[in-house]
């Protein structure tokens, strides 16, 4: 498929709402994503993803897959179906990322019992950051996002000019532009804090 000229072939289409798109990460942009490998050597290892796991999955046209699994977890890899599957960890300076990823998917499958990398709360509020930048990008004013967070009742319940939700909202605002900035790529290297 040949490209425009300055174009891109996005794995997801990018017109489509951020909410409902699937979006998958290559190793090599997030080490925090486990690379999977079907191609192990025949010394009697059976282990393979069991299909109740898998939430979505796509194969693209030279056969790399993509899998989401239903706990959250993302893999990449070479033809992953039924066969025997296992990791690729390459030695570089991002090991402690790429470990602390196999940990995590290994506690997943087989476990089954496995901490989220992100909190709920701070899940949450890179939510409302984005949603903040997103309300001030489109032309609403502190105000107006906080109305929509809180109520417009609870916004009105007080002075705004010191308000403390116009401060919150301020810092919402703030760490969304710096998560936009520079931010997300903590999140690709598996630094949620």
């Amino acid at each position: 498929m040949r490209l425009p000229t300055g174009g891109c072939d996005f794995p997801v289409n990018p017109e489509i709402d951020s909410r409902v798109a699937r979006v998958f990460w290559l190793p090599a942009a997030a080490p925090a994503v486990a690379h999977l490998i079907a191609a192990l050597p025949e010394i009697g290892l059976t282990a393979s993803i069991p299909p109740e796991s898998i939430a979505n999955c796509k194969i693209d046209a030279e056969g790399l897959s993509w899998v989401q699994l239903k706990e959250g977890a993302n893999l990449v890899g070479d033809q992953i179906g039924d066969r025997p599957v296992g990791l690729l960890l390459p030695l570089d300076g991002k090991w402690p990322i790429r470990l602390a990823a196999a940990d995590r998917l290994y506690h997943q499958l087989i476990d089954r019992n496995a901490d989220s990398p992100i909190t709920q709360q701070r899940r949450d509020r890179l939510k409302r950051a984005l949603r903040t930048i997103d309300g001030r990008e489109s032309g609403a004013s502190y105000r107006d996002v906080a109305s929509a967070f809180f109520g417009a009742d609870h916004v009105a319940a007080e002075p705004w000019k010191t308000s403390s939700l116009k401060a919150q909202v301020a810092r919402l605002a703030s760490y969304g532009r710096m998560m936009i900035d520079r931010g997300y790529t903590k999140l690709l290297l598996g630094k949620y804090r």
